[in-house]
């Protein structure tokens, strides 16, 4: 068991036979981000819930040297597989790149009854990052790549009493980078039911981003809900999480 950060490890909670996966994001947070919304729908539903950290979150920045998209994709699919073994049904629940994951995950997981994506990036707002590839390729360029990027973690998160990492490395951009591309050519494989909800406020991911991924999908029953005002940590937000758990909750329950 890695030595997590006090709140930054996973949670299980056992309950009925419908699990839902969460997936939290890969800025520098943790599952700490997620815990709050895994018991209030654990309270709600009597859900399974099972939320991972992420290979190389939640213990020490450099432990994501290294890490990979299929490291990511793995821990999706290992916490599916934990869940179809009580659960007749599983969701998926995911936040910015986690959302990303999910999605990937339903595109090849027919056992995936349902996904809810936060603030999922089509593309992401960073100058930089659509540009790491090629500098990674030019050993001049290479150099000026700082080594680390710093939490962009807000004032009032950190408030809240936010467990994640100060920098992370900025390798990691290129990691995030394969993921929007994987996710664009899977989208058209995703068939399950899908809510796709992001604030207009999100400093991240791109303003038409839930629009893109909810143009791709092949799935037969989607939604969309752009939340006005809301951040990228929009189930973080006090202003915004409640209305958020609970149409996400709704979502889910209507399945």
């Amino acid at each position: 068991m890695p030595d997590y950060l006090p709140g930054a490890g996973p949670l299980f909670i056992e309950g009925n036979e419908s699990g839902c996966l969460i997936l939290h994001g890969a800025g520098g947070g943790s599952a700490w981000d997620q815990k709050e919304f895994a018991n209030v729908l654990h309270e709600k539903t009597g859900m399974t819930v099972w939320l991972p950290s992420l290979t190389g979150f939640g213990t020490r920045p450099e432990d994501l040297l290294g890490v990979t998209l299929d490291d990511w994709l793995n821990d999706a699919r290992s916490g599916l597989d934990r869940l179809l073994e009580t659960c007749v049904r599983v969701y998926i629940v995911g936040h910015s790149v986690g959302a990303a994951i999910a999605l990937l995950t339903a595109s090849d997981r027919s056992e995936v009854s349902g996904v809810v994506t936060w603030a999922a990036p089509y593309n992401v707002q960073s100058r930089l990052l659509p540009l790491l590839p090629v500098m990674n390729n030019i050993p001049l360029l290479r150099r000026a790549i700082p080594e680390r990027h710093e939490s962009l973690a807000p004032e009032w998160l950190r408030e809240k009493g936010w467990v994640g990492y100060e920098w992370i490395p900025t390798r990691i951009g290129l990691v995030m980078l394969e993921a929007l591309k994987r996710l664009k050519d899977a989208l058209s494989s995703v068939i399950c039911p899908v809510l796709v909800i992001q604030g207009t406020a999100d400093g991240s991911v791109t303003h038409d981003s839930a629009q893109r991924i909810f143009d791709g999908l092949a799935s037969e029953r989607k939604e969309i809900y752009m939340v006005e005002g809301a951040p990228h940590p929009i189930m973080t937000d006090e202003r915004f999480k409640d209305d958020l758990f609970a149409r996400t909750i709704e979502f889910l329950q209507s399945l």
